[in-house]
This record gives C-alpha cells, sequence and structure tokens, in this order.
C-alpha cells in the first residue's frame, strides 16, 4: 500500500491542496464545467464491468475527487463571501442531484483489499465538507443517507488507526453541529424496532483509549450527553439501546483494579496525599483519574435519567464491591494506598458529578457490621503514615460543606446537647461580646516561648515577630491569622447558608424524615438532591441545598438502638472524641501527625453553627465528665511541656532552634511556590488559550499564600517533589534529607511541639475573636 502512502491526498499529515483561493476571480460556469468533467472521469472507472478496481483505478478516483473537493470548497466559499444562498451553488446541486456521493459509496463497498482505503478517502471528503458547510448539507438527503451509510460500515467493522482518526474527528464535528441544530438529531436515529443513534453507538467503542483518539471520542461523547439533556428521545435512546453506564462503571472498576496496591516510593514522613504529579508519575493513576474525570462530567451534563443510572451503577459496580474492598485490606501499606486514592477521588468528582453516590457510599456503608465511616475515623489512631493520608481524608470531607457530612460526623451526636451538663441545657449558647475566649485561648500558650530576648533567626539574619518590613515571616503574625480566620469564616457562612438546620441547641432535628431516594432498588436515604431545581448560583456546593420545604437530614435508617445508647451516656460522637484523644497524644504524636491534626481542628472551628463552635471555642461551657474539652487538653499540655522544658538548661536554645527549625520550613516552602508559579506560567506561555492546566481541581486546597502561611496546619505542610526545586542536586541526598527532615530527640520534639502549640492557640483565638465580630454584625444588621 506504499502508492497510497505516498500520494498526497492519502496522506493524513499533507494539508489539502489549494487549486484556488475564493479570493481569486474564478467564472462560475467553467467551475462547474470542470467539476462535472472530474465526476466523469469518476464514472468512466466506477461503471467498468471488471470484478475488482486496480489500484491505478483507485487512485485515479482519488485525484479526481481531490479535485472535484477543492472545486467545490472554493464554490461554497465564495457564496458564503457574497452572501448568495448555498442551495444556488451549480457544484452542489449537481453533487446532490446526481447522487454522487451514494454512487461513490456503492462502489467503495465493491474495492476488496482497498475497501479501507476508499472508505478512508470518503470520511475525508464528509469531514472537509461538513466542516466548511456547517449544518447545511446535512438537511439534503442525497448527502446524509451516504453519510449514514458509511457510518453504519464503520461501526460494524473494525477501522484501521489512520481510519480511525478521521472518523471519530468527524463524528465530533457532527456532535457540536447538532448542539448548535438540535431539531436535526432526528436525522441521525434510525427509526426501527430498535432506534439507533449511529454516531453516539462508534463513539462508544473508542471510551477507554488512552491516546489522542479516545480524548477526542470522550469529548464527543459528552457532547451526546449534553443533547440527551436537550432532547429526551436522545436519553431514551442512549439508556434503551446501550451499554454505556455499565461500561464506565466496570471500566473504572477494572482501572483502578491494576493500580499499585502499595506505594512503594513514599520515603519522606510529610507525605500525606496523591498531587497530580503523583497521578502522572504513578503507573496507570493517570489513566484511571482519565476515566474518573470522564464519568464524573458524564454525570454532570447528561440528562438526569442517565446521571441518575450511572450514578446506581458507580455505587453498585464500584463503590461497594471494588473500592469498599480495597479499603478493608489488612496490611498497613495497603490500606495508606487505598485510603489516598479515596482521598484523591473525593477531590476528583464533583457535584452536579459522582460526590453524591460518594458521599453516600462513605456515609452508610457497612462491612461485616461495622460502618465503613468509622473504619476510616479509627485509622487516625493508627501509625504516623496511615494517620497522616486518614486526616488528609477528613480534611478533604469537611471542606464541602456538606450539611449530610457534618450531620454524621458531629451535629447528629451534639444535637441533643447531651455533652452539656443538664443545667446548661436549656440555656441559648451565649456570644462573646467580651472575647474572653480569645483571651483564654491566648492564656494556653507555654510559658516556655515567651522569652522576649530570643530573637530566631533565618539565613543568619533575625526575624523580627509581628512587624512589617524587613525579613518578615507570617509565622507568629497574629492580624495574618485574624485576616485568615475572617476570609475562611465567610466563605464557609455562604457555603453554608442553604443548610436546612441552623444548629443553634434550640431546634428538633426530626430523626425519622428523609427525602426521597435516587433510585428505589439503591436504598439511598440521604444526601437526594433535585439538581433540576438547584441554586447554580452557590459558590460551593452542598449535597444539602435543595430547595425541598423543611428538609430533614437525618438518616432514616438510624438504628433506634444507637439513638438510645447516645440519650443514655451523652458523647460528642467518635469523630470528635477520636481527635481530641489525639490531641492528647500530641507530645507522642510525629511533628507532621501533629501540623495536620491541629489543622483539621482548626478547620471544623471555622464552621460558625453555635453546637459546634462553642463546642471547640466556648471555655464557659461545661461539658459532661466523659466528653472531652479542648480548653482542658490544650491545658494539660501546656502544663506538661513547661514542666518538661523548664527543667532543660538549654531551654532557651532549644526553643530558638525549633522557631529557627520552622521558619527555614517556611522558606522553602514559599520559595517552591514561587518556584512552582513561575514554572507554570512559563507553560502557560509556551501553550494556546485552548490548554486547560491538567487536575486543576485536585491541587491542593490552600493555595494563597495568606491561606497557607497563616493557617498552622498548613505553614510547614508541603509534598517532597515540590520542596526539591530549591535543594542543590548534590551527591549528599541523606545529608540534604536530614536537613528537611531532621530526626529531633525527645527535648527538641518537645520544644518543637511548644512552638507548635504557641502558633495554634493565636489561630484559635483569632477563629474566636473573627467569630465573635461576626456574630455581631449579623446581631446588629
Amino acid at each position: 500500500m506504499d502508492w497510497l502512502r505516498n500520494n498526497p491526498f492519502i496522506n493524513p499529515n499533507r494539508q489539502q491542496r489549494a487549486l484556488m483561493s475564493p479570493e481569486e476571480e474564478c467564472d462560475p460556469s467553467a467551475c462547474y464545467d470542470s467539476f462535472r468533467e472530474h465526476w466523469q472521469q469518476v464514472l468512466k472507472i466506477i461503471q467498468r464491468n471488471q470484478q475488482l478496481p486496480s489500484h491505478d483505478d483507485v487512485l485515479g478516483v482519488v485525484n479526481h475527487l481531490e479535485q472535484m473537493v477543492s472545486l467545490l470548497l472554493y464554490d461554497i466559499k465564495k457564496f458564503k463571501q457574497i452572501a448568495i444562498p448555498l442551495a444556488t451553488s451549480q457544484c452542489l446541486e449537481y453533487l446532490l442531484s446526481e447522487n454522487l456521493l451514494d454512487k461513490l459509496y456503492e462502489w467503495g463497498t465493491r474495492t476488496g483489499q482497498y475497501v479501507n482505503a476508499v472508505k478512508l478517502e470518503q470520511l475525508k471528503l464528509y469531514d472537509m465538507l461538513v466542516s466548511q458547510s456547517r449544518h447545511l448539507l446535512l438537511v439534503h438527503e442525497p448527502f446524509l443517507r451516504p453519510l449514514l451509510k458509511l457510518l453504519e460500515s464503520c461501526q460494524k467493522d473494525v477501522p484501521p488507526r489512520a481510519t480511525e482518526k478521521i472518523l471519530v474527528g468527524l463524528l465530533y464535528q457532527l456532535c457540536i453541529l447538532l448542539m448548535q441544530n438540535v431539531d436535526l438529531v432526528d436525522l441521525f436515529i434510525k427509526k426501527e424496532q430498535r432506534s439507533k443513534f449511529v454516531i453516539f453507538n462508534i463513539l462508544i467503542n473508542f471510551v477507554h483509549r488512552d491516546d489522542s483518539i479516545g480524548m477526542q471520542a470522550r469529548d464527543a461523547l459528552l457532547l451526546c450527553m449534553s443533547l440527551s439533556k436537550k432532547k429526551k428521545s436522545i436519553a431514551d435512546v442512549i439508556l434503551d439501546q446501550s451499554n454505556l453506564c455499565i461500561l464506565l462503571a466496570s471500566g473504572l472498576g477494572g482501572l483502578y483494579s491494576v493500580l499499585p496496591h502499595v506505594l512503594t516510593d513514599i520515603t519522606v514522613p510529610d507525605w500525606y496525599r496523591l498531587t497530580p504529579d503523583d497521578v502522572k508519575d504513578i503507573k496507570d493513576l493517570s489513566t484511571f483519574i482519565t476515566s474518573l474525570e470522564f464519568c464524573n462530567a458524564v454525570a454532570q451534563v447528561a440528562h438526569p435519567t442517565i446521571a441518575n443510572d450511572l450514578q446506581e451503577f458507580m455505587h453498585r459496580g464500584f463503590l461497594i464491591p471494588i473500592l469498599g474492598p480495597a479499603l478493608l485490606q489488612t496490611s498497613i501499606g495497603e490500606q495508606i494506598t487505598a485510603t489516598a486514592y479515596l482521598e484523591l477521588i473525593l477531590r476528583t468528582v464533583t457535584h452536579p458529578g459522582l460526590l453524591y453516590p460518594l458521599l453516600q457510599f462513605l456515609l452508610q456503608m457497612e462491612y461485616d457490621g461495622q460502618r465503613l465511616l468509622l473504619i476510616l475515623m479509627k485509622r487516625i489512631n493508627s501509625e504516623p503514615q496511615l494517620s497522616l493520608v486518614a486526616l488528609a481524608l477528613f480534611e478533604s470531607l469537611i471542606d464541602l460543606n456538606c450539611e449530610d457530612v457534618m450531620l454524621e460526623l458531629v451535629f447528629q451526636y451534639l444535637s441533643p446537647c447531651l455533652h452539656l451538663m443538664l443545667s446548661q441545657r436549656r440555656l441559648l449558647l451565649p456570644l462573646d461580646p467580651q472575647c474572653q475566649n480569645f483571651e483564654r485561648l491566648l492564656a494556653l500558650a507555654p510559658s516556655c516561648c515567651e522569652a522576649p530576648s530570643m530573637s530566631p533567626q533565618l539565613d543568619g539574619r533575625p526575624v523580627h515577630w509581628n512587624h512589617y518590613g524587613g525579613q518578615q515571616s507570617l509565622y507568629g503574625n497574629f492580624h495574618a491569622y485574624l485576616c485568615d480566620a475572617r476570609t475562611k469564616i465567610n466563605l464557609c457562612q455562604v457555603a453554608c447558608a442553604q443548610w436546612s438546620n441552623a444548629y443553634t441547641g434550640c431546634e428538633n432535628i426530626d430523626n425519622n424524615a428523609s427525602v426521597n431516594s435516587l433510585g428505589e432498588s439503591s436504598g439511598y436515604a440521604s444526601l437526594k438532591m433535585k439538581t433540576e431545581n438547584s441554586d447554580e448560583t452557590l459558590p460551593t456546593w452542598q449535597v444539602s441545598q435543595s430547595s425541598i420545604q423543611n428538609r430533614k437530614l437525618y438518616m432514616e435508617n438510624r438504628k433506634i438502638v444507637e439513638d438510645d445508647c447516645l440519650k443514655a451516656s451523652g458523647t460528642a460522637g467518635p469523630f470528635l472524641t477520636i481527635l481530641l484523644e489525639k490531641l492528647k497524644l500530641l507530645l507522642n504524636n510525629t511533628f507532621y501527625v501533629n501540623l495536620h491534626l491541629t489543622g483539621l481542628i482548626s478547620r471544623l472551628a471555622v464552621y460558625s453553627q453555635p453546637l459546634l463552635r462553642t463546642y471547640l471555642l466556648d471555655h464557659s461551657l461545661v461539658l459532661q465528665p466523659n466528653v472531652p474539652s479542648l480548653f482542658q487538653i490544650i491545658g494539660a499540655l501546656k502544663q506538661t511541656i513547661d514542666e518538661y522544658m523548664f527543667r532543660q538548661p538549654d531551654r532557651l536554645s532549644l526553643i530558638e532552634q525549633a522557631k529557627s527549625f520552622m521558619l527555614e520550613r517556611e522558606a522553602r516552602l514559599v520559595n517552591a511556590r514561587r518556584n512552582e508559579r513561575v514554572d507554570r506560567n512559563s507553560l502557560y506561555s509556551n501553550t494556546t488559550n485552548e490548554t486547560e492546566q491538567p487536575f486543576q481541581r485536585n491541587s491542593p486546597k490552600r493555595r494563597s499564600l495568606t491561606s497557607s502561611l497563616s493557617s498552622i496546619s498548613n505553614m510547614f505542610t508541603r509534598r517532597p517533589s515540590q520542596i526539591e526545586t530549591t535543594i542543590p542536586l548534590t551527591n549528599h541526598s541523606e545529608e540534604v534529607e536530614t536537613n528537611i527532615y531532621p530526626k529531633f530527640n525527645e527535648a527538641q520534639h518537645v520544644a518543637v511541639c511548644a512552638v507548635l502549640l504557641d502558633e495554634w492557640v493565636k489561630e484559635l483565638a483569632a477563629l474566636a475573636q473573627e467569630h465573635t465580630i461576626s456574630q455581631l454584625a449579623a446581631f446588629l444588621k
């Protein structure tokens, strides 16, 4: 087939040779005569009685077609320029009236070994005509009929790769035209005993292809999904005549099954989540995320019946049988990996999309009589690496600002107010106009960190605390904490504006009512949302933002026995209890676990709902004896740290070294982020405007300088691969790693905990003060 490959018309990488330009003057009658003459030559070859055409015959047809297409394109462009109806084109009229395309198709089916080559040329011809005439030719049966025949023949046979590329490109163009002209969709639906949408049926074969052809096919499929939302008949055909939802769910399960069960390259102590760089580097993970993003996009844009069907199959075909058992593996390494995959999936899916079935799975699934959510909570108390990824998972869950999630984790336990002493249960949760909570929190700072003469150094230069200018760090800057707290509280309040309950401790939450399930067979009881009535202007999605009046979001399948035990004992719930019990072990935890633990508690303290805010930030609440108190735990830690540090003869030096260590870590993060921005800007400058940065949603949640550095939970955390940009590439890798991840002795570890606690109480105090200001501002309106 070299003669075909060398033909300039066959070569897919060669641009079409322009015989003339639309700007040139040409006699329309001469153009028409030339067009007819070329067709007559083609017709002579087609009408020969020999059984199979020779390669010279095929080459002759291809060459004449090239000339005809050039003449036709010239004619079309010319008529467009002078705003004359396209139907008046003599060349086009001849093409349609003489059924040239139909005759060409019928001949192509009889070309024997050259059938694929001729089919490729026909696809190229249609591709060029559709791109130039847009939808105008689709309404003509002599054009549409042979096009449908050609597409159906492509559906039956497995085309060569060169043909696949042109075929998918043509289908993508057709999908765009149908989106712009929805009334033309019915032309591509074959009305038989079982209706068929030929464009969709071809594209679905490429849904799992991991190349540029598969990418364009998925884009075209998404346009088909959008069409289904505009035209119900398309949704019916897709549901009745295809196995799309099963194919997507099973394909996702297959791709997950081949992912590494253990991430063996985790060698640093502060790794806690998979980044976009990890997705690219880890074998098969990029393919899995691409498939997941496509499934999520289908659920976003498709007709509700298709979206619901996909959610159902995802729940029953991927989450329960594949993801669930993966999370329950016994090996620590496998648990770390599976939890990290889950957290990545949570950051990847959206709403509208697959977030709903994923949350339904996490909040309600049970294995061997034990709830999955509780199993994941308990991993916070596991070894450091597993604890880190578990904390990251719950941070991502809480960042959703979803009422159903917070109800399950926190408010169902705090709402009865059984965590309070009986004398306080009927009292309205008070304001704090004099900011006493703010003062109490600042008073919990370790005394060993208060030495006024201490001036930590960064690169040999002193760092001045709480002052602007010079060598300045956000570390220790209380004004930065206040700004960060105000921003986070405001954003959280906006995100929670559509919640069905205020959680003041005064309302009764109905534990019997629930909303309609996603599907009658699924048993879904909560998290249901009427997407067609949702408010698209909300900046952050909440599962519970439905416009249904008197919406009640307590799980209907909560067992009565569990309710009775809860009322009898009084508790803050397993989630808060696990976090605060872990906090008691601050001096036993690693530095990186403490960073994420304190950050997660601070994130909970951002919520302005009185039940949670007062439990964490109100020192005046009198709690039940068995309910942990954040103030008491921090007070006990302060006392233990101070007693230990004041016994150390070099305590001033230890505290200074601890602060300098944190400052140097902060400086590396700032430099790494600055370099990352420079690299990203450089990347953007070398790409077209159509190129988007991949996995934008998967990037770290907090990316602003203020957010990242003024929050103690993020001040010193970073993916190691991103820090390495500031590390010289030397042979002393162990020495470099020791500088970044030093091994502390006992005294150094306590000093670092002291400095961390000192900064954290500032962050909590800022949150308490900004909550008070926010409450007063709302009260005075």
